[in-house]
């Protein structure tokens, strides 16, 4: 048994020389420097991103770090593209408009303080040790409504003092804020209460003493109430059954009277949605569906028709997420969308006559904009480039939509979508930089790209799809070197991307960004990076989506053994000179690559899950629903555990895992070298005594980069390239 801990950035710099010390952006030979991908000020900048839009649809508020240095303020910009400032040189935390757009509500420094459109001066609301947070208005705008340690609290902006709504009746339960009713005089919330469930410790090793942060992980109690603004009891609301189930979306009713309520049982086999009453709290089922897997809480979305007749929700019933409509008691129900692709986000118009959507319709890698006309179920695009929006924020008016778009090598930036005369907007001319004519144009708000970003002539890459062994098509994507030669045989690095509810072949600017850039890197330096789309990802479909159910680690596993068959058969890859890494899921997924084939000659695995008992003890969410519970599926999670099968190891292995990671705790890590270690195995690790699941220090991100880089080099960079 060995194991390296390797000095890589003398080891790095010797096999690469000069090339990691060249300026990015001089020519396209110029090999990107491993440290301007993850060190400030960040080549691609920071992504504009929280847009709050005024009532009269005139001006966008929104958070930007100008300076790429991770110091994020507060902007405003009109919805025209005009006089975009930075409002102050301190963050303001939570920024919300009055509802007559004159005053603005925000946190500084944990304080709630009110100020005038100008932002030039700011009036104190509260001055407390607490740090107060979700910040609403009353609808009438009289009132602000906030929390504050623990507490739901309601102020009067014209008068001093404060109403206290509610507070928590012990050390393990919580308040949530949700909503307020148009006349003012109840307050909506959950009470969640975690009083029992298992506590987790993530020890810190890097102070004087040993410390620890704490959680407790699982599934609490919950309940709704809704509490008058005034003087009286609380109204919980009657659900029937266990007060141990997962709350979803809950919509209050235009004129107050009801409550929307969708829920979804612990093993997140059934969703339910109930319509509650707000003065007495009795609530009615209206809908409800079961999945043989799990359903999907991340995709499910509900609103109110502005008229409150109707509910529109969405649901994978046939067997993409598309929207239905019923009556509030659950009557009448049907389908308003079709087709094989995926709603994310809608919104009704305040007509009540169309809904706006995101949806892949028409392409699976693309995420557009378009609206409903409910009369005649037509459905028109409002966006028109080509690529992805995402976080999309409507106006009160319904006029604009600000969202942000992105494609490949354009990190994403906010645009305003007019839904008006969409047809005409959709089909009008662009220039490059997506800006055109007049009033139904869809206007590039802000201008965030550094210029170094745009002078590096980066990597495209190639969506392609395959037929795997059970049928299915897989989407895949395939990164070439700008001096592509097919008569080569190239090394290949496979990425494999996490997993939530997660898609990352598409066309924009990836959660993996970081990732983009190192491939972009790695594609200069002779290789060829694959990454599958494999079975559980986002956007194809129910039957897509739930394919792993049971085993992890099985027809996602194969998706990637077949995509490599794929690239095989198109004649330009070594197919002896393959690696594989990804993070988390996707370093889960790299160790079963090691352990159940022989088709990789190295793998990097980052933060990766190695036993799930583990983690279904603190997020049963996320394990139960694929996996059941260990003492009612003991088989799927004895396959769907690397720890299982760590004794077949035969290739190089590199683990990196942060000590302080509190979603896949470092235990997993420290299981696996264990395992390794008893089982006379020969592998490389380094460990990050600071950081948790997600770095934070460039430092950190940099040496982790370093490492994979040069062990790919070792390991792959042999004869024939």
């Amino acid at each position: 048994m060995i194991i390296r801990l390797l000095q890589v950035s003398a080891i790095a710099c010797c096999v690469f020389g000069p090339a990691s010390l060249l300026p990015a952006g001089e020519s396209a030979g110029t090999v990107l420097p491993l440290k301007r991908i993850f060190f400030k000020p960040y080549i691609s900048g920071t992504r504009p991103t929280d847009q709050r839009i005024s009532p009269d649809g005139r001006r966008v508020l929104f958070r930007w770090d100008s300076s790429s240095q991770n110091r994020y303020r507060s902007w405003l910009v009109g919805s025209d593209g005009s006089g975009m400032r930075m409002l102050s040189d301190t963050l303001l935390g939570e920024v919300e408009w009055s509802p007559d757009g004159k005053t603005v509500a925000c946190t500084r420094k944990g304080d709630v303080f009110l100020t005038d459109t100008s932002f030039r001066s700011y009036r104190r609301v509260t001055r407390t040790d607490a740090s107060e947070n979700s910040l609403r208005w009353s609808p009438d705008g009289k009132y602000v409504i906030f929390s504050s340690d623990g507490r739901i609290i309601m102020v009067n902006i014209a008068e001093p003092g404060f109403t206290e709504i509610a507070r928590p009746g012990g050390k393990d339960v919580s308040l949530n804020f949700l909503d307020i009713t148009p006349d003012d005089k109840k307050v909506i919330f959950t009470e969640s209460n975690r009083e029992g469930l298992q506590e987790f410790i993530v020890p810190r090793y890097t102070g004087k003493d040993v410390s620890t942060n704490s959680f407790k992980g699982g599934i609490g109690r919950t309940k709704l109430g809704i509490a008058p603004s005034d003087t009286g009891a609380t109204v919980w609301i009657k659900l029937p059954g266990d007060d141990r189930f997962y709350l979803g979306d809950v919509s209050l009713s235009p004129d107050g009277t009801k409550l929307c309520i969708e829920r979804y049982s612990s093993d997140r086999k059934k969703r339910e949605m109930y319509v509650a009453d707000t003065d007495s709290g009795k609530a009615k089922l209206v809908f409800d569906e079961t999945d043989r897997a799990w359903v999907e809480g991340g995709l499910s979305t509900t609103r109110w028709a502005p008229d409150g007749a109707r509910i529109v929700t969405t649901s994978e019933r046939d067997g993409w997420n598309q929207l239905y409509m019923m009556a509030p008691d659950g009557k009448s129900l049907r389908q308003l969308t079709s087709g094989a692709w995926e709603i994310h986000w809608f919104e009704f118009d305040p007509s009540g006559g169309e809904i706006y959507f995101l949806a892949n319709k028409d392409d699976h890698h693309q995420w557009r904009l378009f609206s409903l006309d409910l009369a005649s179920r037509k459905i028109k695009p409002l966006s028109r480039l080509e690529g992805t929006y995402d976080s999309p924020a409507m106006s009160k008016d319904g006029s604009l939509i600000v969202a942000r778009y992105s494609d490949f090598a354009k990190p994403a930036e906010l645009v305003s979508v007019p839904t008006r005369n969409a047809g005409a907007a959709a089909g009008a001319a662009t220039d490059g930089s997506g800006l055109h004519d007049g009033k139904t144009a869809e206007l590039q708000l802000t201008h965030s790209i550094p210029g170094e970003f745009k002078s590096v002539d980066w990597v495209i890459p190639e969506i392609v799809s395959f037929r795997s062994r059970d049928g299915k098509q897989v989407p895949a994507m395939i990164y070439k070197p700008h001096d592509f030669a097919p008569a080569r045989k190239y090394p290949v690095v496979v990425f494999v991307h996490g997993a939530g509810y997660l898609q990352n072949v598409f066309r924009g600017w990836s959660y993996y960004y970081r990732e983009y850039m190192f491939h972009h890197r790695l594609t200069q330096l002779g290789y060829v990076i694959f990454e599958v789309e494999y079975r559980g990802s986002a956007g194809y479909g129910h039957d897509y989506r739930t394919d792993v159910y049971l085993h992890l680690g099985g027809k996602d596993l194969d998706d990637e053994l077949d995509g490599l068959e794929y690239l095989r058969s198109l004649g330009y890859i070594d197919s002896t000179r393959v690696g594989m890494y990804g993070g988390s899921y996707g370093g889960f997924l790299t160790l079963m690559g090691l352990f159940l084939s022989d088709k990789y000659e190295c793998g990097a695995a980052l933060r990766a899950v190695t036993n799930w008992e583990n983690y279904y003890r603190h997020n049963s969410w996320y394990t139960e629903a694929r996996l059941g519970k260990p003492e009612d599926q003991p088989e799927a999670y004895r396959i769907s555990s690397p720890l299982t099968f760590a004794d077949r190891l035969k290739k190089p292995l590199l683990i990196l895992h942060g000590m302080a990671d509190d979603n896949v705790f470092f235990q997993d890590a420290a299981q696996l070298i264990a395992k390794l270690q008893k089982s006379g195995k020969t592998f490389e690790t380094m460990v990050y005594p600071e950081e948790s699941h997600t770095f934070n220090e460039p430092e950190s991100w940099y040496d982790e980069y370093s490492r994979i880089e040069e062990f790919f080099h070792r390991h792959l960079q042999g004869s024939g390239n």
